[in-house]
């Protein structure tokens, strides 16, 4: 499909004439399919905000970096272009990313940016499909249906405020390397943090678990829910518990971390926890008969969304019913989960049954029914994390 097709517009149709006009017509039909993809959902107003020759000579900057990026390798670049030195110019600083398509991308980017207090006035983002010859761009279309041989790349071009030192650019390209980064590790090490979860709760029947048998249904169930695509997971690792000098310690086997988690297994630094420093409603917490930790991280994910992490610990027991570790899970809840009433729920629907069971309200009465709609209408991550009791004295 021609680019002049797609969107006829007397300033693309320019810019594919300059194409051929400038390219060797060897690329030059590639380098258009490649300019399809690219302009494909640009707006009309940032359109005319623009001249032909700048719109080719971005397309082109960015054609010259794809064919310089192997297959599973990736680009990014922060510059601010100008005719002299780039044939083009701009009165913004360009991002140039090219990277192995992958979910969560666009919005990791985007957070990144906004963090700096950056304002991004465009945003193009095509996932596109790829095919090589010896190493060269052969042919390039929208990234669609699976085919062999073809490599899926995202590819965007951003414009933002203009940044006009070479320290801002600096720390704006490792941020955005870093991002990706972790948007790679959680994506890449996905499936085996859902098998590893798929094998936590398999087990759960036959570990030592002092508490009742109610508990530990409960439990299970919750967590293969959120096994079934209502955990965005995005880190694990294993814990031990053990004893020291009067103390007991919370130590990390780095050799397990998964996703995110690896990225701190790496710091030579980390040390393990000691318990006598956790707060005495924390510690009571994690030597407590309860099977499931629900909490959150005090920092923000930098991945999919800008919420707080989501943590998930499953402890582990000895057979005289001690916690001896924790199987300890991070990530984000689905927005599914805050969009459903929690009696549809495992383990939230238990715990609004009991304290609509403990309140003393007559059943289908008015101030049972209030209750009801209260409890249904808390926010999700209040309703997660209290007890029965604490939910009964909100």
């Amino acid at each position: 499909m021609a680019l002049k097709d797609a969107m006829p517009s007397v300033l693309l149709e320019n810019v594919v004439n300059l194409i051929h006009s400038k390219v060797p017509n060897s690329q030059a039909k590639q380098v258009e399919q490649f300019a399809t993809c690219l302009y494909a959902h640009m707006s009309k107003d940032d359109l005319n905000a623009r001249n032909d020759s700048d719109l080719y000579g971005a397309v082109l900057s960015q054609w010259n970096a794809l064919n310089k990026t192997s297959v599973g390798e990736g680009h990014i670049r922060v510059f601010n272009p100008s005719q002299s030195k780039h044939g083009w110019e701009s009165s913004h600083s360009i991002i140039e990313i090219i990277q192995p398509d992958m979910p969560f991308l666009v919005d990791s980017v985007g957070m990144a940016i906004n963090r700096l207090g950056i304002t991004a006035h465009m945003m193009l983002h095509t996932p596109m499909a790829i095919e090589r010859k010896d190493g060269s761009v052969t042919h390039v279309s929208y990234s669609a249906e699976d085919k062999a041989g073809v490599d899926k790349v995202a590819v965007f071009l951003i414009e933002i405020d203009r940044q006009s030192s070479d320290s801002d650019i600096k720390t704006l390209t490792k941020e955005i390397e870093s991002i990706i980064a972790d948007v790679a590790a959680s994506v890449q090490d996905w499936d085996a943090m859902s098998a590893k979860l798929g094998e936590t709760i398999s087990e759960l029947a036959t570990r030592p678990y002092p508490g009742t048998k109610e508990e530990l249904s409960e439990a299970t169930n919750f967590l293969q829910y959120l096994n079934n695509h209502h955990f965005t997971l995005l880190g694990y690792r294993r814990y031990d518990l053990r004893k020291v000098e009067g103390d007991l310690e919370l130590v990390a086997d780095k050799t397990t971390s998964l996703g995110l988690m690896t990225k701190s297994a790496k710091a030579k630094t980390e040390t393990g926890l000691m318990l006598s420093d956790f707060s005495e409603s924390a510690r009571k917490e994690a030597l407590d008969t309860s099977l499931l930790v629900l909490t959150k991280s005090s920092e923000k994910s930098r991945v999919h969304r800008p919420a707080y992490v989501d943590y998930i610990g499953v402890k582990r027991f000895d057979d005289k019913g001690n916690v001896v570790g924790e199987d300890r899970f991070i990530g984000l809840y689905a927005s599914n989960l805050y969009n459903r009433s929690p009696r549809e729920i495992p383990l939230l629907s238990e715990k609004v049954q009991r304290v609509l069971d403990n309140s003393g309200l007559t059943p289908r009465s008015h101030d049972y029914k209030a209750l009801m709609h209260i409890l249904e209408t808390l926010p999700r991550d209040e309703l997660i994390q209290a007890n029965v009791e604490e939910l009964a004295r909100i």
